[in-house]
């Protein structure tokens, strides 16, 4: 668990690098709340497939690099799992599961933008993966609306068993730090 949440750091890390060299700096101490640096996520969603026959539980994070609010986002997962013969089976490099997942995220409606929207695709081969969208540029703090589409299919399924979810978040927030 702890080698993932590295991995995960260290993507996202790279990520706002990639952002921090590209985007000069545009916030000051005096230009009021800045966004809390940090990692900020939704809650888990745990979501089967049809018939049940499939597992997983997901959820949707930002990952604000600095006080100018260069930031990541990327979804993270966790019981990727498949039920046959009696049994739940973790998903294995053997019997993967294939992920297409949309983020988008709104605007704040005080603060302002910007509004952003990723899609990514992957292939969980254990129990838990990462994804990093990569860098989604400078953020404002405060409350946003976040819409997140996931597809899998997978691991021992087709398609008639896939996990098909949309969900939206009318209150996921980005802290607001003051100085």
């Amino acid at each position: 668990m702890k080698l993932r949440h590295l991995a995960r750091a260290t993507a996202a890390a790279a990520a706002l690098a990639v952002s921090v060299l590209a985007a000069p700096a545009t916030a000051s101490a005096d230009d009021g709340p800045h966004p809390e640096a940090g990692t900020h996520c939704t809650g888990w969603e745990e979501v089967y497939g049809r018939d049940g026959y499939t597992f997983t539980a997901f959820r949707t994070c930002v990952q604000v690099g600095d006080r100018e609010g260069r930031s990541a986002i990327y979804i993270e997962t966790d019981k990727n799992t498949y039920w046959w013969g009696g049994a739940w089976y973790n998903t294995t490099p053997g019997y993967d599961a294939r992920v297409s997942a949309t983020v988008t995220m709104g605007a704040n409606p005080v603060r302002g933008g910007p509004s952003v929207s990723r899609r990514g695709s992957w292939t969980e081969t254990s129990r838990g993966e990462e994804l990093v969208f990569g860098p989604i540029g400078i953020i404002r703090c405060g409350v946003r609306h976040l819409d997140v589409s996931y597809y899998q299919v997978g691991g021992y399924y087709d398609a008639d068993r896939a996990i098909d979810v949309k969900r939206s978040y009318d209150d996921f927030v980005i802290p607001c730090s003051f100085g």
